[in-house]
């Protein structure tokens, strides 16, 4: 079985994001993918990863997932001569700095200074790693960035012209560019001339042609009459890898609620001609797909997708039942829902409740802890959501010594580690969205 995953970059399309650590907006990486992937391992079915996208941290990304250990072929790896690699672990001390450089730690960074002005910007990624480096010139514009592959060694540079990204070369592990990618051109590629013979032009139109070529050579080479592909619907590939999949083998189309929306089920017929089964992970979109293509329905069927990585059964562990509410500030806060759950948790001793939000602002996290404040002191009386009472270390249990918390607890989630462990001893989640996950 073969999956070839639709992990894109959000702003160029064969190009995976490259986010400091620190940035604090919430996005869920999770998709069918993962969750497919673990189901074949625990039946121990032989499957690979075809990945399409430039991703030089493929192997954090698939270890924060717990699928470091599949298969994996990336197209990049081949286009750009990777080959019989030495991992390692690079640390700054690694990286040939002048001696007159001096460096400024901060929580998030590190700053390299030369000549009293900002020389570096080193960036780590979430596990820890060196991700990438941005130098900057006398009249402190960024000029080059450096990114570095999690293997150790610098995968790709950017090239800055007046602060503007011009161009970036793609590396083989000695530093030699294979390729040129122009990113103020429309994404034209150039081929290293001297490494012509390993591609079939020196010039392509942009990315996804030179990956089209590879994904092609892979198939030619690779691929045999048995095997299976799950693809999961997307924009960026679904014509381009159906296209040249060859006819005779099977291929499983699998729409995900947050990568397809259901405003485009009515568009992807072309797709669903080229599939042979087609996998929706909400009961709603397995009706709407039956209703807008009804000669289809005995391909059409519901496979739920779940992050494994939950480890759901710790609840109970724990004598409290502790209830996760969910806060979305899009949609906004239904007071009516939060005075319920207050209101259960009040009449139910052995009950907690966790508000949590994704990457909130703190006005934000203010005015929901404010309502809840209110609604207590007009509604509920505080002594009813009361933990057990904490004297402290007073050696007499005098009132003045006494201290009581409130079986609740607000928690602003910054990344799915955040949640999962938010997660990990809680026995019921409130989801109140009108078509439940």
């Amino acid at each position: 079985y073969y999956f070839i995953p639709a992990w894109y970059g959000s702003e160029r399309t064969w190009h995976a994001d490259i986010t400091p650590w620190y940035f604090s907006h919430f996005r869920l990486e999770f998709d069918d993918t993962f969750h497919q992937i673990r189901l074949f391992q625990e039946q121990d079915i032989d499957s690979r990863l075809l990945v399409l996208a430039y991703q030089p941290h493929l192997r954090y990304f698939l270890y924060r997932h717990g699928v470091l250990e599949t298969d994996t072929y990336s197209v990049f790896d081949v286009m750009q001569d990777f080959h019989n690699l030495h991992t390692q672990v690079l640390s700054i001390r690694d990286i040939e700095w002048d001696d007159d450089c001096e460096f400024i730690y901060s929580p998030f960074t590190i700053i390299v200074q030369k000549n009293g002005k900002k020389f570096a910007k080193v960036e780590h990624g979430v596990e820890g790693f060196i991700s990438d480096i941005q130098y900057f010139g006398p009249n402190g514009q960024i000029h080059m960035h450096h990114i570095m592959d999690d293997r150790g060694f610098i995968s790709s540079i950017i090239f800055f012209e007046d602060g503007q990204a011009a161009y970036q070369e793609y590396l083989n592990p000695k530093g030699v560019w294979q390729f040129r990618e122009r990113l103020k051109e429309g994404g034209q590629v150039e081929v290293n001339p001297i490494l012509g013979y390993r591609f079939k032009m020196l010039t392509y139109q942009n990315m996804g042609d030179l990956v089209a070529e590879f994904f092609e050579n892979y198939l030619q080479t690779y691929v045999k009459d048995q095997d299976i592909f799950m693809l999961p619907s997307h924009s960026h590939h679904d014509q381009l890898v159906l296209d040249r999949l060859p006819s005779t083998n099977p291929k499983l189309l699998s729409l995900f609620i947050g990568r397809n929306s259901q405003d485009t089920f009515r568009d992807l017929d072309v797709t669903f001609e080229k599939s042979d089964l087609i996998l929706v992970d909400r009961e709603d979109s397995l009706r709407l797909l039956q209703e807008l293509y009804p000669e289809r329905m005995h391909q059409c069927y519901h496979l739920s997708s779940f992050d494994t990585r939950l480890r759901l059964g710790r609840s109970q562990t724990k004598k409290e039942s502790i209830i996760y509410f969910q806060l979305d500030f899009e949609q906004g806060i239904d007071n009516q829902a939060l005075l319920q759950v207050l209101s259960f948790v009040a009449e139910n001793k052995d009950t907690e409740v966790i508000f949590g939000a994704f990457a909130a602002s703190q006005e934000q996290m203010n005015e929901v802890e404010g309502i809840v404040e209110s609604f207590i002191q007009e509604n509920i009386q505080s002594e009813n959501l009361g933990k057990a009472i904490d004297y402290g270390d007073a050696e007499n249990p005098l009132e003045e010594n006494q201290h009581q918390d409130l079986r609740l607890q607000f928690v602003n989630l910054n990344d799915e580690l955040d949640l999962i462990k938010t997660l990990e001893f809680v026995r019921l989640i409130v989801d109140l969205n009108r078509h439940p996950h």
